[in-house]
């Protein structure tokens, strides 16, 4: 739908016994009771109303996820060096051409932290290198890159929704890196 007026508008909504919300914070409890809904996106332009419907679609495959399963993990790239820094380990005990794999594999867990870093403004050398350093050590396996400071952190005691993430999607990220390896390994 295109140029739709706000009169027509009203007159759809009365006709299929909808609520039109303005904002989400107008949603009430009632308002989203049935398992089925239509949501019309409004917006200035094309491309903001483009934009709007992909950040929603985000949101709805988030909560769709953790429907699916609720266990949620930390964030922050935290889970992906702890597999890394396992992965090191174990090429560190094993010999010759067999520990290749290991170290392919560890690296191939890295983007998630390697990407962080630059978007939260800070070195990523050095932020990479102090967070395998801990993680090689054993100190913590929450410890993660704060998304807004770039800090590290131990993202299991900030328990903000930014730091936290679900299962499914760590296991989506895993088969991701996994199928990586195995082309270029």
């Amino acid at each position: 739908m295109r140029r739709l007026r706000k009169t027509d508008n009203n007159r759809i909504a009365k006709a299929c016994g909808a609520v039109i919300v303005n904002r989400p914070d107008q949603l009430q409890q009632f308002d989203v009771e049935p398992k089925a809904c239509t949501v019309l996106l409004r917006g200035p332009s094309k491309d903001q109303l483009n934009e709007v419907e992909r950040n929603l679609q985000d949101a709805m495959s988030v909560a769709r996820n953790i429907l699916k399963n609720p266990k949620l993990g930390p964030g922050g790239g935290a889970r992906q060096l702890t597999v890394s820094a396992t992965l090191k380990q174990k090429s560190s005990s094993v010999e010759g051409i067999e520990k290749w794999p290991y170290e392919a594999a560890a690296v191939a867990f890295e983007p998630i932290p390697r990407t962080l870093a630059p978007n939260c403004g800070v070195n990523v050398i050095r932020t990479m290198m102090a967070l395998q350093g801990k993680h090689a050590n054993g100190e913590k396996s929450w410890l993660g890159i704060d998304g807004s400071t770039g800090v590290i952190t131990d993202v299991k005691e900030k328990k903000i929704g930014g730091y936290l993430f679900g299962l499914l999607l760590f296991l989506s990220f895993m088969s991701f890196a996994i199928s990586i390896f195995k082309f270029v390994g």
